[in-house]
């Protein structure tokens, strides 16, 4: 578990949850702020591990344990040190646990989503590029709507994060229990567009 203590955490509690101990992956980390805030592209993936107490190892049989999941709830920090509550999503990948006392974990990836204008702009823009990059006998081929279907496609695979700084929530579930709460905050950097890098090598969140 040792190699999972990472880099960049912040462990609370809220009100009756239990703590959870939450880090930042060093590899998503491109660089830090003059106060040591850890600072992440706007283009890469943005990972987390989450380590809560280990549960019972199931003892009756047909017992079975299902694996630990996320959630998150992220909020935009201003200069003014105002919040503002911002949509982000979760896909796990990973996790596991250890000999006693060492804390099951969870690995996931969070994306905290742009808003709905900037969105329609990237998938507006990269979908434009797309159709300019054909010839004319390719656009004669192309079916009436089809435009407007590659907007609503690209829509859902822009995976840019919103620019700013951020407290992620992250909640540990078991089921719809909550096992622990943890906060990473970072701050997200601009290293370029997705209209421009494209659909290739873009992040599984």
């Amino acid at each position: 578990m040792a190699q999972l203590l990472l880099l960049s955490s912040v462990t609370v509690a809220f009100g009756d949850d239990k703590p959870a101990s939450c880090e930042l992956a060093s590899k998503s980390i491109v660089s830090r702020s003059s106060s040591g805030l850890a600072q992440v592209s706007n283009l890469g993936t943005i990972e987390i591990t989450c380590g809560v107490p280990a549960r019972p190892f199931p003892t009756k049989p047909g017992e079975g344990r299902n694996g630990l999941t996320a959630v998150t709830t992220a909020y935009q920090i201003f200069s003014d040190s105002s919040k503002e509550l911002v949509p982000s999503e979760v896909k796990e990948f990973g996790g596991g646990f250890g000999p006693d006392p060492e804390p099951e974990w969870v690995n996931f990836y969070v994306h905290i989503q742009l808003n709905d204008a900037e969105r329609d702009e990237e998938a507006r823009r990269y979908v434009d590029k797309l159709f300019k990059s054909m010839t004319p006998e390719q656009l004669k081929q192309i079916p009436e709507g089809a435009h407007q279907r590659a907007l609503e496609r690209t829509r859902e695979f822009v995976y840019q994060n919103r620019l700013g700084h951020f407290q992620v929530e992250c909640r540990i579930l078991d089921g719809d229990r909550v096992m622990g709460v943890g906060v990473v905050e970072l701050e997200v950097l601009f290293k370029g567009r997705f209209s421009d890098v494209g659909l290739p090598g873009s992040p599984p969140v």
